[in-house]
């Protein structure tokens, strides 16, 4: 037993037998430790208050309580009074004993720890309705204090979806001048009605602070409704505008410059758009319309719903108006390398693909520009979907003193550039070479060993069985053809190494094609080969057949995007590559939508 002198200002260590009475919940300790308040751990500062606390032992508080008054107010290192630790420890009992003591002060509710938290705060963040609405009850104020995130309980209780405790904060902040001021400044409650989209909770909030949906903000500087609108929240969208206070918010410009309907075209939120739809024909700051926002963040189906239904009139100025910097919907989209949009635009009538920005750039450019050397799925898929409509380039010259001035890499013009991209293009030119060679080595070694084999007797011996079969002289002509073309493009690869730039581009641009083609025939000889010689296992060579037939096709349309043409005039062939290219599209198609 430690003997305490009381003309010392120090506590006293607690031992191992007394923390275990204390978490046992031994009235003993009050019998037989004398000066049991001077009482501490040496690691947290934890008084015997605090550890009988979070031990949930509510009947030794009360025997320890009249002895130990000046401990309620004691704080550990975390700041934590022995409230907070049974806050956290989920004791609810333990707390009501507390209160409950006649020299208890409920100011003591609204102490603060190390991050900000009162009690209300501990106990909203662990989920505990039960405990929030008690300590609300016992010390209301805490209701809108802030902690050092700016979260205030009633925010945290929003969150949550308490309901009831809600209407009672609420209507106990109504009123007061200094609850309201510390609700504006500290995370926005209104925002967080959003986020549950519990409307009842909502319309609770806007009855009694109404001057909240004008003036709240989230950490992006958005009110409520453009908020709203972003995350596609419909039902809180359609609250706000039947109530006539709040109509006129669909025409009010963020600090962002921007105005609700617009926030819904960046989330691609198609039902928003429709309830906003009268303020569609305002501009941002950045004079961009919602055909502009909702191409550059690649919300395809807004688009497609904006091109499907809005009147010719509005989409005859939507479609072609040019921003501050003079792009149109087509050149944000192709600069964010977003295909499907691209793909709508570009097949829209109306969609003038000719048309230049400011810097003197077509939609074409802006993709080639910043796609770089290795251009990502995405950014080919782009820039074959604009070249299959025959969109134009600007001159050499025009594109040259853009990138000059943004101070991008001028590939093509200087010697360092382009020696970075033949660095590049080492890589994929001894893949291709490698690939090739098999394929040239396989079909070679088919060649040989021809499916039915060979005649063993006279006077045809020597001689293929199968001359006579169709699906045989079919598998010929795919293994001859893949051979040929595979030793075709082994030969252009080993010009590729010699190291000049352009060689490398011009036989990268005639072997891509061959060796695609390669690969098909390849495919096609082995399916053709095997149906030759299951001709009496008919149900067997069909299936065979259909399998065969599939992933031809799968392979093809894989290997398109990796092919570059210069151009395509052909009618025929562009539709062709067009459909296949639509089939890639939706790889590509954001299902999600995305908030920042």
């Amino acid at each position: 037993m430690y003997e305490y002198d009381p003309g010392e200002n120090y506590s006293i260590p607690i031992d191992g037998k007394l923390y275990k009475l204390l978490v046992n919940g031994s009235i003993d300790v009050a019998l037989k430790y004398n000066n049991v308040s001077k009482y501490k751990c040496n690691t947290l500062k934890n008084s015997v208050l605090h550890i009988a606390a979070g031990a949930g032992q509510d009947e030794l508080i009360k025997h320890i309580l009249p002895s130990c008054e000046e401990v309620i107010s004691w704080k550990n290192n975390e700041d934590d009074l022995a409230l907070h630790s049974a806050a956290k420890a989920g004791h609810c009992k333990v707390l009501k004993a507390f209160t409950a003591h006649n020299g208890f002060s409920k100011a003591l509710l609204g102490s603060k720890n190390k991050d900000g938290n009162t009690v209300l705060h501990i106990a909203l963040q662990k989920n505990r309705e039960n405990m929030a609405q008690f300590l609300f009850e016992e010390y209301p104020e805490a209701c809108y204090q802030l902690n050092y995130k700016m979260v205030s309980p009633l925010y945290l209780a929003i969150k949550f979806g308490y309901e009831t405790l809600v209407k009672n904060m609420l209507s106990y902040t109504k009123d007061k001048r200094d609850a309201m001021a510390a609700l504006s400044n500290g995370k926005s409650l209104v925002h967080a009605a959003i986020d549950t989209g519990n409307t009842v909770i909502l319309h609770e909030l806007l009855s009694n602070h109404k001057d909240l949906i004008k003036y709240s903000l989230d950490e992006e500087g958005r009110t409520p409704l453009p908020y709203a609108a972003l995350t596609g929240n419909l039902e809180v969208v359609e609250y706000l505008m039947q109530d006539k206070e709040f109509e006129d918010c669909a025409y009010e410009i963020d600090k962002e410059g921007s105005l609700p309907i617009h926030k819904a075209a960046s989330g691609g939120n198609i039902e928003v758009i429709n309830i906003l739809g009268k303020a569609k024909q305002l501009l941002n700051n950045k004079d961009q319309n919602v055909l502009h926002l909702a191409a550059a963040s690649g919300r395809s189906q807004a688009v497609s719903h904006v091109l499907k239904n809005w009147n010719d009139l509005d989409l005859e100025i939507f479609i072609n108006q040019k921003d501050v910097d003079g792009n149109t919907p087509l050149h944000l989209a192709s600069q964010h390398f977003h295909p499907r949009v691209v793909y709508l635009l570009t097949r829209d009538k109306r969609c003038k693909c000719k048309l230049k920005n400011k810097d003197g750039l077509t939609a074409l450019d802006l993709a080639e520009i910043h796609c770089g050397s290795l251009p990502t799925f995405e950014a080919r898929l782009t820039w074959m979907t604009l070249r299959y409509v025959n969109a134009p380039r600007s001159t050499q010259s025009t594109r040259i003193k853009f990138v000059k001035r943004e101070g991008m890499e001028v590939l093509k013009i200087n010697k360092e550039n382009d020696k970075y991209e033949l660095e590049t293009y080492k890589g994929r030119v001894d893949t291709l070479l490698l690939v090739a060679t098999l394929v040239a080595t396989v079909t070679f070694a088919a060649g040989f060993t021809l499916p039915g084999g060979y005649e063993q007797s006279d006077p045809n011996k020597g001689m293929v069985v199968l001359t006579q079969n169709w699906a045989f002289k079919v598998f010929v002509f795919t293994n001859t053809f893949a051979m040929y073309s595979s030793i075709l493009v082994v030969v252009s690869l080993i010009w590729a190494q010699l190291g000049d730039l352009k060689l490398v581009l011009i036989s990268m641009r005639f072997a891509m094609p061959l060796l695609i083609i390669s690969l098909a025939m390849m495919s096609l000889a082995f399916m053709m080969g095997l149906f030759a010689v299951l001709k009496t296992i008919t149900w067997l060579s069909y299936v065979v057949f259909g399998m065969g037939s599939l992933f031809v096709l799968i392979v093809l349309g894989l290997s398109i995007p990796l092919y570059n043409p210069s151009y395509i005039k052909n009618p025929v062939k562009r539709f062709f590559f067009s459909k296949i290219l639509l089939l890639l599209l939706l790889v590509c198609e954001k299902k999600t939508v995305e908030h920042t």
